[in-house]
C-alpha cells in the first residue's frame, strides 16, 4: 500500500472516530435532566409599620408611690351618694360611648367631659357626650386641660367657646397636670387668673383637678388656691393625703375602669368623706 493510500485511510478513521465522539457527547447532553432555574424567593416583612404612641395630652403621668387599682363597690341608685357614689370622666380617647347603656350603669352618677385644651384645641365628641347626658339624664360638667405656658385669658375664650354655661349640671373642673416648663410662680399666676375667670362666668368656684404628686409640688402652700375645691388622681387601695391635710372632694382611684357602652378603660372617681353630689352641682 502507497502511502498516498495510507494517509488517505487514516483521516477517513480519524474522522469516523471525531464524528462518534460528538454524537456520543450530543445524546449525554440531551438526555442529562434540564436543572431548574434558579427562583427568586420574595422576603415579606411581616413586622408591623411602627406607629408612634398616641399622645395623650389629658392624661396625668401616674406620678404615685403605689400605681395600684382598686375597684370600689357601687352603690345602688342616684341618690346624693356619699363615698360610694361613682363618677367616670371622658374625652375622644374613649371613641364613640353608647349613653344608654352608660345609664344604666349604677356606678355613674356623674360625668365630666373634656371639652378644651390649651387656646386653640377642642374636643370633637364634647357636644354629642354633652347633648347624649342630658338626654337620658346624667348629670354632666365640662373640663378644660390647662397649658401653663399658655396666656390664661386665651384659654378662658378656648373653654366659653364651647360650653354653654347655663346648660351645666356641674361645676366646671381645671385639669392641671403639667408645667410645660415654666415656673411654679408662674405656674401657681396663670392657674389662679384662669380659676378667676371661671369663677366670675359662672359665680362660683371651680374644681381644680390634679395628680396628688403635682399638688404636693406645685400648688401646695399657696393660700388663694387652696381656697379652692379640689379632685385629686392617685391610683392606690387608699384615699390619698395632701402634705397640707388639705381637703379634697373627689378621688380619681383608677384610670382602668369598665363601665357599661363604654369600649375600652375609662377614668373612674368617687367623693371623699362626707362629700356627695351636692358640693359640685353647679344648679
Amino acid at each position: 500500500m502507497t502511502n498516498v493510500h495510507r494517509t488517505y485511510i487514516y483521516y477517513i478513521v480519524m474522522s469516523l472516530f471525531l464524528s462518534l465522539c460528538v454524537n456520543t457527547l450530543y445524546a449525554q447532553k440531551k438526555d442529562k435532566p434540564k436543572k431548574p432555574k434558579h427562583q427568586e424567593t420574595t422576603v415579606v416583612d411581616i413586622q408591623p409599620d411602627p406607629v408612634a404612641p398616641k399622645s395623650r395630652p389629658d392624661r396625668h403621668s401616674k406620678p404615685l408611690e403605689m400605681p395600684l387599682f382598686v375597684k370600689q363597690t357601687a352603690t345602688r341608685g342616684r341618690g346624693t351618694g356619699g363615698s360610694g357614689a361613682h363618677g367616670i370622666d371622658v374625652s375622644h380617647y374613649q371613641g364613640r360611648i353608647n349613653w344608654d347603656d352608660v345609664a344604666k350603669d349604677m356606678k355613674v352618677t356623674y360625668v365630666y367631659l373634656k371639652a378644651t385644651e390649651g387656646t386653640g384645641n377642642v374636643d370633637d365628641t364634647y357636644r354629642y357626650n354633652f347633648s347624649e347626658c342630658k338626654r337620658v339624664g346624667l348629670k354632666v360638667g365640662s373640663y378644660h386641660f390647662f397649658r401653663p405656658q399658655l396666656s390664661a385669658k386665651s384659654q378662658f375664650d378656648n373653654f366659653m367657646s364651647r360650653v354653654e354655661t347655663h346648660r351645666q349640671d356641674l361645676l366646671p373642673v381645671v385639669d392641671v397636670e403639667t408645667t410645660n416648663g415654666v415656673s411654679v410662680a408662674v405656674l401657681q399666676t396663670r392657674l389662679l387668673e384662669f380659676c378667676e375667670l371661671l369663677e366670675r362666668e359662672y359665680g362660683k368656684k371651680p374644681i381644680i383637678y390634679t395628680g396628688k404628686n403635682f399638688y404636693n409640688k406645685y400648688i401646695h402652700g399657696n393660700s388663694r388656691l387652696r381656697a379652692y375645691q379640689f379632685f385629686i388622681a392617685a391610683y392606690s387601695f387608699i384615699e390619698p393625703d395632701l402634705n397640707d391635710d388639705n381637703d379634697y372632694v373627689l378621688w380619681q382611684y383608677s384610670a382602668t375602669g369598665s363601665v357599661r357602652g363604654i369600649r375600652g378603660n375609662v377614668d373612674m372617681s368617687r367623693f371623699v368623706g362626707r362629700h356627695d353630689i351636692r358640693d359640685i352641682l353647679y344648679k
